[in-house]
């Protein structure tokens, strides 16, 4: 096994005023990452990045990890956006959005391990031919709380609702439960899985929370692992270690 295999992460450009512009990746995933014995290193996504750029990218790395963020344009996967939504979640603008799509097809193209947290998930899903429920109190009403308030920072390892697993699935291996409590922070969710994945992980009013390649080299998890294990939970900790075990062989 090697060391430290190097799991490359894509960080986005913070909004922190003209004085000090800077791109970024939330603390959770860098600390997980390096706690689970890889190097994680940061891959900004800039709007001019070139495809010799994405593929150097691509070949530094032996796996990947996609963090949350805001919102993509419904667009990419063949809608328009719904009436009552802004235009100001997205998280990116349309060119780095485009580019962000391009670095993870090449990433897929690898066979290196990802793992796409929240947005990641979505991006996957787009990127390889999926769609998404652009907003689930509008579109999936329930009375599950998917978008959990916070004030403080132990809310990001308050567990919001339950998720049942799929037998025989990978997240199931990993958490070792058919059962478990997530937390959970977002609006949008899977609607279709792309081809050549599996939803594998459902919350009680039926939206999907994994989904999975059928080679189990991707796993796409929409509630925050990395907010878990930074808050003792084993379950946040074993997923964080598939893919620096996987991206070691």
């Amino acid at each position: 096994m090697k060391k430290c295999p190097i799991i490359g992460v894509i960080s986005s450009k913070q909004d922190v005023g003209e004085v000090l512009p800077l791109y970024g990746t939330g603390s959770h995933y860098l600390e997980q990452l390096q706690l689970a014995g890889a190097i994680p290193i940061q891959l900004p996504i800039l709007s001019n990045t070139s495809p010799e750029v994405l593929a150097s990218m691509v070949s530094c790395c032996d796996g990947f990890l996609l963090p949350g963020g805001g919102d993509f344009f419904p667009e990419w996967y063949g809608q328009t956006l719904l009436p009552g939504l802004s235009a100001e979640g997205f998280s990116m603008d349309w060119e780095r959005q485009k580019i962000t799509l391009e670095l993870v097809k090449l990433m897929v193209t690898s066979g290196k391990p990802i793992l796409g947290i929240c947005l990641g998930m979505q991006v996957i899903t787009i990127a390889l031919g999926g769609d998404l429920y652009q907003d689930i109190p509008t579109q999936v009403p329930s009375d599950i709380s998917h978008r959990g308030a916070i004030t403080k920072a132990e809310d990001r390892w308050k567990l919001w609702h339950t998720v049942r697993t799929s037998e025989g699935s990978l997240i199931r291996n990993l958490t070792g439960a058919g059962e478990i409590s997530v937390n959970s922070f977002h609006h949008q969710a899977v609607k279709t899985p792309a081809p050549g994945f599996r939803a594998t992980a459902f919350a009680p009013d039926g939206v999907i929370e994994t989904v999975e390649s059928d080679n189990e080299r991707i796993l796409g998890i929409q509630w925050h692992p990395e907010n878990l294990a930074h808050g003792g939970m084993e379950q946040g900790k074993a997923i964080f270690r598939w893919l620096v075990e996987s991206a070691a062989d």
